[in-house]
């Protein structure tokens, strides 16, 4: 998520909440797979349940090579993970997954790390 005049805020593109944990203990970050250039426009397309559009400003890119260098520095304690996990509805889908009993200091490190890693896209450049 890009907030209003360019600001990239780490814990609004991945809040890793405790709401989006799931049964085996991951934090779960909505993605969509880049498999080529149409997945920003189709991105920039999705709406929540009441119609609002979603990304209302912006899309972030993160390349899986960078997702990859980030997740080699934890190593040790694998906190970090990501799927692809497809619907019917949303072909592109996947998550990016963090540990939940991972400490919180850990979770800001990472959050920031990915971040920091993002290509942003703003709408107005679509």
């Amino acid at each position: 998520m890009l907030l209003e005049g360019g600001t990239l805020a780490s814990t609004s593109l991945f809040p890793f909440s405790k709401k989006s944990c799931n049964s085996e203990g991951w934090f779960e970050e909505s993605i969509n797979w880049m498999d080529d250039d149409s997945v920003i426009d189709f991105t920039l397309r999705q709406t929540k349940d009441n119609g609002e559009q979603r990304f209302k400003v912006g899309v972030a890119i993160l390349p899986r090579s960078e997702l990859d260098k980030i997740k080699k520095r934890h190593f040790l304690t694998q906190p970090l993970e990501y799927e692809r996990a497809a619907t019917q509805e949303n072909p592109y889908h996947g998550n990016l997954l963090l540990k939940g009993e991972i400490a919180s200091q850990v979770k800001n490190m990472i959050r920031h790390t990915l971040a920091l890693a993002c290509k942003i896209i703003p709408r107005e450049d679509r």
